[in-house]
């Protein structure tokens, strides 16, 4: 569950950003956003991935 948080959190904040209007809302905004963010996550999976936490 730990591992899913901040990802959960991410998305929380980006739909209260996208859902308030602080953002311009057009489709092309929200898209690069998405593709943002899924990049993002998916740099942060490759780096636990080659650097694993440790585990005590």
């Amino acid at each position: 569950m730990l591992y899913w948080l901040p990802r959960i959190c991410l998305f929380a904040l980006i739909g209260a950003v996208i859902g308030l209007g602080a953002l311009p809302a057009t489709s092309e905004d929200v898209a690069n956003t998405l593709i943002i963010v899924l990049l993002g996550l998916g740099l942060f999976s490759v780096t636990v991935q080659v650097f694993p936490p440790e585990r005590h």
